[in-house]
């Protein structure tokens, strides 16, 4: 698996294809493994905060989602092939389940939003064998010790194989990588982000064309206006960063 470093994080360089193939070659395994998806405002946060870089490096596969990933290493003199959207990634993952028969939980999101994700994915994927959906939070996403116990002693209850957890980023990581090794039967556990809103029907994604264009962020500054301090992060600071990256180290990595 090829890999490059941006911003002190590990960025895995590989496509669609591959990366189901792996997964499925890792859940028939037995082993368990996680999977984040990093994107420039991830990585800016990782670049001030080194819990959160080391939990992202610490991941079985970091697949690069976003075009931003793609500009920031043409910044620093590298090459990444590959865009693999976490969106797109769970989609394709409940497929491989409804196929192999894997069961999968939902945890995370606000009222509501993971049972509204289920009985969609049901919908698509009528086969499927979802075994728990869950808010998992107070609904300000914060975990007391109480909290914690009954959702892992849930989760355990119905053995899921994959869980995707929605948490939104840093705090679905940090979630998974002190929680995983408590949940006995699942294999692969993957942090989606806003992903259940766009399933759920809550939030509306961009046309496809201006997915693949790299103008995903102007349409969701439309939609969403009161996002603009994330939206900076990623198409200001990000690249900033990479920029001074690169003038700070005389030969760039590849």
């Amino acid at each position: 698996m090829n890999s490059i470093n941006i911003l002190e994080v590990r960025i895995d360089d590989i496509d669609e294809e591959f990366f189901l193939k792996h997964v499925d070659k890792l859940i028939q395994s037995g082993k368990q493994f996680f999977v984040t998806t990093p994107n420039p405002e991830m990585l800016v946060l990782a670049s001030k905060d080194q819990e959160f870089g080391h939990i992202l490096n610490a991941s079985t596969i970091n697949i690069p989602d976003g075009v931003g990933l793609k500009f920031g290493a043409r910044i620093l003199g590298r090459k990444l092939n590959n865009r693999v959207t976490g969106t797109d990634s769970m989609f394709n993952i409940l497929r491989l389940a409804e196929k192999k028969n894997y069961s999968v939980y939902f945890l995370g999101g606000g009222v509501e939003v993971a049972r509204d994700t289920a009985k969609k994915f049901k919908k698509y994927l009528p086969k499927i064998n979802i075994v728990g959906a869950e808010q998992g939070s107070d609904g300000e996403m914060s975990f007391d010790k109480w909290d914690n116990e009954v959702i892992v002693k849930h989760i355990n209850s119905v053995k899921p194989d994959i869980l995707f957890v929605a948490l939104g980023h840093y705090k679905q990581e940090k979630w998974i990588f002190d929680n995983l090794k408590k949940l006995k039967t699942v294999k692969l556990a993957m942090g989606v982000g806003g992903a259940f809103d766009f399933y759920s029907g809550r939030a509306e994604r961009a046309p496809e064309h201006i997915q693949s264009s790299g103008f995903e962020w102007l349409w969701r500054l439309f939609k969403e206006p009161h996002r603009y301090k994330r939206i900076f992060t990623a198409v200001i600071v990000f690249p900033w960063k990479c920029f001074v990256e690169r003038l700070l180290n005389k030969k760039p990595q590849r």
